[in-house]
Order: structure tokens, then C-alpha cells, then sequence
């Protein structure tokens, strides 16, 4: 892909062009009015792809100073350089239209010379049509000899593939472990002998899953009393805190059981009147002995809930349901389940030390609430994990009763014979890739491909150069007159064909409205029968149908002069399709027009179904002596009317982007007329002075549209009043008029507001 121009020096009105900030995409565009120097451009990549150096010392710059000189970057670090009349690296991929292509290999003068038919049918076929026949008789022995091989071949084969054709027995995949299947197979024949025994064989069974409940314990863990005496408590809690002992309140608990008596039974004081001693009677009632009661039955509940035996029992339903999978494993293979029992005790040992840890803090002090949600949620969790253990095991014995039922099931649909004739299956499979064998069939494979190739050389060499003109011709043809009905032509191309008169070359005539045009005179003839716009239409036609014919169209730069030239609305539409197409299809497509309508809509096309950055728009410049430089070109600036370049030139304005005054000022009234003009289309007569207009507004009838804008009449006789002042057609000295910034702003935001808001 052509990335950037550098330079051009010395060629044509590019005398002294830099190009090197203005870099090409995928689709790029450039623009130049008349005589700038777009075929000057368009010689140079002509040029280049053909390296030829005429093209471009044809066009030396008439009165410059400098030799002609182009350097040109391309992808990949590429670059093109001509200087001293030749390319250092030339182009081929540069397919140029323009009016030496047009002159070579269409017409010239009006006339279609037998030159230019040479060159098209070279262009349109290239050189692979050329030097086409070969020796046949050589070709034809070959031929014979390798179908000689062929036959050897499959006859040394004849003796290896009994009871299957050759292509089975070549098709054979090769089996890696045929003789353990041969062996397999051969155990499931005397398993389906005796399959009465294999089906009543014991089926393993799922472990139990354990259950877990601990509310009850939890709900002794939480437990407290709540009637118990609140000054006999504080009573005894300052005498258990006082002596700061473990288990004081239990040991003290225990004692006051025997409290019974007048005197106390440690040291045999009377115990009458000692108030410690009435707390204690008070605060170790009936409900805090069945409180203890409950704490006391701990011991018990956690060693059921927590017992060894469960795993025990885990243990064993494991252990009988893998010793009855072992014995499945002889007919069958089965991934073994698994359980590991020490891991499950120990988590069954973790949930019993975290209980008996609460346990003997709830022993410490009884009317404490121990535990909590979280923990009791903990210990839940960890026996979820045991329970999870139980049921990944289970998981295991599920697959394994599922393989062994497959395996049951598929003993009763069990067929000897095909188990036989799968065997046999598998010996000729290791027949079939027996070193031997192997090297026979690649022997015969060589033969097959030189056989192939022989008798493709051969009846390639016999009509190759027919086969190529008959289909591409034929072809090409089709999509000639196809492009010239899109254009509307009232003309087509019968025939396309070639003959060796004076050397290969076409031969082609036009059909026009019943009578065939002649191309080198005659009645009717081609240079009167067909306008200039038809010319050129024939021609772009002869150059895209090649182009879209290209299998390498991919790799190709097209690069198009003026495709427009003499065209009219439709011809250009189609053009715009056509260019669109190759651009989709090709690496490059640039395109140089003097048409900047025709070059926003192809821009606008191409942007359909393309990003913007694919695209660059560039001009052509006329610069000191009248010369040419590239320069960058805002499209749609270019192409805009005088209404929206006035609405573009008060917005900016009101943005705050720098303008001229007067230039601001002196766009007031003609965005008022185009506005109007747009919203009455026919209704306002041309060359009004814009008060007239006003004045045909109020005068209106009222079943004249025009009277929906009287209410703005007012406002427009007050910005004309002000906007006149700078016109010359209303004030001869418009030049010589202060413009105040304050005022200016005041009329174009009334102005502006009368387009948006359409009242005052």
C-alpha cells in the first residue's frame, strides 16, 4: 500500500511537491481543479508500476530547475525512488486508469486501432495465455507409463485385502492397541457365554449419610434462669469473684446438697443467721438443680451425637461397597470411589473437642449462655464437610453402578458374530499397516500422483491456450456489458473472441440499437456512433471488468484518473458503486477528481461500511509560479451552500471561534434569506432584496402559506435594518462601518433564533 508521497520534483506543474505530512489510507482522495496536475500524478504511478521512464521524462517541468525526481513510501519500510531516469524499486501492483490507458488499450483519435486490441487482450488476460502449447507426445508417454506403475502396484496389493476392495482396505485407520482389543473382544465372547453369571453378581450400594442435630445441646449451652433472687446472686457472685477459683460456683453447688443440716459440715460452725449461707438457699433453688441437671446430661448427648461408631459404620458400608466393585473390575474398569476415614474422624473429633470445650465452660458457669449462632453455624459447616465426604463417595458408587448397569445392558445386545467380525476387522487394520504393506501404498501413491499429473500435463498442453481465451473472454465480456447496462449504455459487446491475424490479439464488435458499430470506420462507425461520455464509459468498463477479474485483486493498488470525466448523474452514481466495490475487494484504491461533490459522495459511500480513519481526502494546490503542492482539504467546507456556510460562520461565531466581523456581520442577512427560501420553496420569487421579501410576507393572502412567518416580520425588518448597513447593494460605504461586538452578537443570537425557534 502507497503510504505517503515524499516528494516530487521537476514533473510537470509538481515541481517542487512535499507530500510528507499528508499520509494515503486505504481509500484516498485527491482533488485538484483542472490543469493542477492530477494526470501528471497519475503518469507517475503509471510509471512505477510499469517502470517506464517516459511516462515521467515526457513531462519534465517546462521551465523548473530541478531533474525529475519522485520518492515514494510504501508498507513494510518499502520505498520507490526515481532519480536519474529509473525506478529503484518498481511497482507492478499499481493498476492505473487514465487517459494513456485509455489511449493504449481502448481507442485513440476515434478509431480502435489493431494496437490497442493487442494490448487489451493482454491486459484483460495477462501472459499465462502465451507460450501455451508444450510437447504432447512426451507428455502423453509419461502418461502411459505411470498407469503402468499404477496397475504393478495394485496387483502386488490384490493378495493383502480379502473380502474388502482396496480403497476399504487403504481407508483402514491404523489401531495402536489392536491386539489388547483383539483380546478384549475375545473376553466379551465368553462373557456373553455366560452372562447369566455376570448378571446376578451384587451391585454396590451408597453409604448411609449421618445426621447431625445439636439444637438440643445448643439450647443447654444457651440456657439460664431468670427468677433467681438478684441480691442473693450478686451476693454469691462477689464471694466466687472474691476467691477467683475454676469451678468454684460448681464445687460450691455440690456442697450446698448437703446444706441441709444447722451446722456446717466442713468445720461445724452454726450455720443460723449467716447470710452467705441464706444467698446460697436462694440461689441455688430447684430450677438452677434442674439447670445442672441438664448441663450434667451434656457428657451424654455429645458422645452420641459425636460417636466414633458413626464413622465406623461409614467405614464399613465403604469397604463392602468397594469389594464389590473390585469384583466388577475383572468385565468392566471403574474409577474406585473414595473415602478417607481418618480424615472424617478427625473432623468428627474437631466438632467433639469444640462441644466438650463449650460443655465445660457451661459447667463453670452455669447460668453463662455459652456458644452462639456462629459457632453452632461452624460446627454445622464442618459437619457438612464430613457429610460432603460421604456423598463425593457416593457420587463414586453412583458412577460405578451406572457403569456396570451400561456394561449389563450391553452384554444382552452382546452378538458374537459382529464380535468376530470385529476381530477380523482389527487383523486386516494391522495387516493394512504393516511396514510392507505401507511401503507399497506410498509406492502406489506416487504412482497415483504421476499418473494424475501426467494426464493433467497432457490434456493441459493440448488446449490450454483455447480453454483460457474461451472461459476468460466469455467471462470478461459478461461483465463488460454488465457494467455498461448499470451505466445505462445504449450499447453492449456481442462477441469478444481472438485470432493470430498480425499476432494474438482481440476481436470484438459493438451492437447498438440493431446494427453493429465497425471500430475503424464504416457506417456506423465507433468515433460518431458513440458520444464521449460513451467512450469513456467503454473504456472504464474494459479496465474494471480486469480489475475485479484479478485473483490478486487483494494485493493491488488501483489508482483511478478523473473516473467521472463527461459522465452524467447516473453514470457518476454507478461510478461511486463501482468504486465502492473495488475499494471493498482491493489492498488500495485512489481515486484524483476535479469533481468535489462527486468526491464527498464517494467519501460519503465508501464511509458506509469503512472507518473514517481508513480514509484520506488530500489536494492538489496551485502555489508560487502557478505551480502545484499537496495540501489537506476539509471536504464537506468545500461543498457546502452559501445558506450553510453563513449558518456555519454565525454559530462559530457565537461559539467563540475567531472570525472576521464583517464577514460574520455580512452572513446575517443571506442565512435569513436561505432559511426563508428553504421553508417556502416556490413561494418566494428569486432576486427579492430582502425587504421585498419581508414586504411579500405581510402582503400575503391569508391562504398563502407565507402568512405563518408574518409574526416574525417585525423581527427581520430589525436585523435587516441592521444587517443592511454592512451590504453595499443597501449602503455604498458598508466598508467603512464600525462593527461593535456587544451589537453584532445581540443580531446574530436574534438572528439564529429566528432559524431554530422561527418566531422572534
Amino acid at each position: 500500500m502507497l503510504e505517503r508521497i515524499h516528494r516530487v520534483k521537476g514533473i510537470g506543474l509538481l515541481h517542487d511537491a512535499d507530500g510528507r505530512q499528508h499520509a494515503f489510507k486505504k481509500a484516498t482522495l485527491v482533488y485538484a481543479d483542472n490543469g493542477v496536475g492530477k494526470s501528471t500524478l497519475a503518469s507517475i504511478f503509471r510509471s512505477c508500476a510499469y517502470n517506464d521512464s517516459d511516462l515521467i521524462r515526457r513531462r519534465k517541468t517546462i521551465d523548473g530547475n530541478h531533474q525529475p525526481e519522485v520518492l515514494l513510501q510504501f508498507s513494510n519500510g518499502q520505498q520507490s525512488a526515481f532519480a536519474n531516469s529509473s525506478w529503484s524499486n518498481p511497482h507492478p501492483e499499481l493498476l492505473v486508469f487514465d487517459a494513456d490507458f485509455v489511449e493504449q488499450n481502448v481507442y485513440a483519435g476515434g478509431q480502435v486501432t489493431t494496437d490497442q486490441r493487442k494490448n487489451l487482450l493482454h491486459f484483460a488476460l495477462g501472459t499465462s495465455a502465451v507460450n501455451a502449447q508444450r510437447e504432447y507426445d512426451q507428455a502423453d508417454n509419461d502418461a502411459l507409463a505411470a498407469s503402468q506403475s499404477v496397475r504393478d502396484l495394485t496387483n502386488q496389493l490384490t493378495g493383502f485385502h480379502r473380502g474388502i476392495s482396496l480403497q476399504q482396505f487403504r481407508d483402514l485407520a491404523e489401531v495402536a492397541d489392536a491386539d489388547d482389543q483383539i483380546a478384549a473382544l475375545n473376553e466379551r465372547i465368553v462373557e456373553a457365554q455366560n452372562i447369566g453369571v455376570i448378571q446376578a453378581k451384587a451391585m454396590p450400594k451408597k453409604l448411609d449419610e449421618p445426621a447431625f442435630d445439636v439444637t438440643q445441646i445448643f439450647a443447654i449451652f444457651e440456657s439460664s434462669l431468670a427468677d433467681i433472687d438478684l441480691a442473693a446472686e450478686q451476693r454469691v457472685k462477689q464471694h466466687i469473684d472474691a476467691h477467683a477459683k475454676p469451678n468454684l460456683e460448681k464445687w460450691i453447688s455440690d456442697g450446698h446438697a448437703f446444706g441441709e443440716v444447722e451446722s456446717c459440715p466442713y468445720c461445724n460452725q452454726p450455720l443460723e443467721g449467716v447470710d452467705l449461707i441464706q444467698a446460697y438457699r436462694s440461689y441455688f433453688n430447684q430450677d438452677y438443680n434442674q439447670l445442672k441437671a441438664s448441663v450434667a446430661d451434656l457428657i451424654r448427648l455429645i458422645s452420641i451425637t459425636t460417636s466414633e461408631a458413626i464413622i465406623e459404620r461409614l467405614q464399613a458400608s465403604f469397604a463392602t461397597a468397594s469389594a464389590i466393585i473390585d469384583g466388577w473390575q475383572e468385565h468392566v474398569e471403574i474409577p474406585p470411589p473414595e473415602f478417607d476415614g481418618e480424615a472424617a474422624k478427625q473432623k468428627l473429633a474437631t466438632i467433639r473437642g469444640r462441644l466438650d470445650a463449650l460443655r465445660l465452660a457451661k459447667e463453670a458457669n452455669l447460668l453463662e449462655s455459652v456458644g452462639s449462632d456462629d459457632t453452632k453455624n461452624e460446627l454445622i459447616g464442618i459437619w457438612n464437610e464430613l457429610v460432603g465426604m460421604v456423598k463425593s463417595c457416593n457420587d463414586g458408587i453412583d458412577h460405578a453402578v451406572n457403569l456396570i448397569t451400561a456394561y449389563k445392558a450391553s452384554l444382552a445386545a452382546v452378538n458374537p458374530d459382529g464380535l468376530r467380525q470385529a476381530i477380523t476387522n482389527l487383523e486386516l487394520a494391522k495387516l493394512r499397516h504393516r511396514q510392507d504393506v505401507i511401503d507399497i501404498f506410498s509406492q502406489l501413491d506416487a504412482a497415483l500422483a504421476q499418473e494424475v499429473a501426467t494426464k493433467e500435463e497432457k490434456q493441459n498442453k493440448k488446449d490450454a491456450l483455447n480453454a483460457i481465451m474461451q472461459t476468460t473472454l466469455e467471462r470478461y465480456k459478461g461483465r463488460i456489458n454488465q457494467l455498461l447496462g448499470d451505466f445505462g449504455a445504449q450499447f453492449s459487446i456481442p462477441n469478444i473472441d481472438f485470432n493470430y491475424r498480425g499476432g494474438l490479439r482481440s476481436n470484438y464488435n459493438l451492437h447498438m440499437r440493431g446494427s453493429n458499430i465497425e471500430l475503424t470506420g464504416g457506417i456506423p462507425d465507433f468515433n460518431t456512433s458513440l458520444s464521449e461520455s460513451d467512450k469513456r464509459t467503454l473504456a472504464f468498463a474494459f479496465f474494471i471488468a480486469s480489475v475485479e477479474s484479478d485473483p490478486d485483486l487483494a494485493n493491488k493498488v488501483v489508482v483511478i484518473d478523473d473516473p467521472m470525466c463527461s459522465l452524467d448523474l447516473n453514470r457518476k452514481q454507478q461510478t461511486r458503486l463501482i468504486l465502492k466495490r473495488v475499494h471493498n475487494g482491493c489492498e488500495q484504491l485512489i481515486v484524483l477528481v476535479h469533481d468535489i461533490h462527486f468526491m464527498r459522495s464517494l467519501r460519503d459511500e465508501i464511509l458506509r461500511a469503512s472507518s473514517p480513519q481508513n480514509i484520506a481526502c488530500v489536494k492538489l494546490k496551485t502555489v508560487a509560479n502557478r505551480y502545484s503542492n499537496f495540501d489537506a482539504i476539509d471536504v464537506d467546507k468545500e461543498c457546502e451552500s452559501a445558506y450553510f456556510k453563513c449558518h456555519r460562520v454565525l454559530g462559530e461565531y457565537l461559539n467563540g471561534t475567531a472570525q472576521s466581523s464583517m464577514e460574520v456581520a455580512r452572513s446575517i442577512r443571506p442565512m435569513l434569506e436561505g432559511y426563508l427560501h428553504r421553508r417556502f420553496p416556490g413561494l418566494i420569487s428569486g432576486g427579492l432584496l430582502f425587504g421585498q421579501v419581508v414586504d411579500a410576507i405581510n402582503n400575503a393572502q391569508q391562504d398563502s402559506p407565507l402568512v405563518h412567518a408574518q409574526n416574525i416580520t417585525d423581527e427581520l425588518n430589525d436585523i435587516n435594518g441592521y444587517a443592511g448597513q454592512y451590504h453595499h447593494d443597501t449602503n455604498p460605504s458598508a466598508d467603512q462601518v464600525q462593527i461593535i461586538d456587544g451589537e453584532l452578537r445581540q443580531f446574530v443570537e436574534r438572528a439564529i433564533n429566528v432559524v431554530h425557534a422561527g418566531m422572534a
